[in-house]
């Protein structure tokens, strides 16, 4: 059994986070990677990478 899910959507431009060694956020609306966790719901409702692949992401 696997704790990620089948996809991960990882493909949306990141920009390292200042003063942080391995920190980095959407380039667009500035989440964490690990607070996206490959899901784009996880992005901001307004985020540019989310509106272009909401319908990738099937709803829970």
């Amino acid at each position: 059994m696997s704790f990620y899910p089948e996809t991960l959507y990882i493909d949306y431009p990141q920009e390292k986070v200042d003063g942080k060694l391995y920190e980095y956020r959407c380039q667009y609306c500035k989440q964490l990677t690990t607070d996206i966790n490959g899901k784009v719901s996880n992005h901001d409702a307004n985020c540019q990478y989310r509106i272009e692949h909401t319908y990738f992401e099937l709803e829970d």
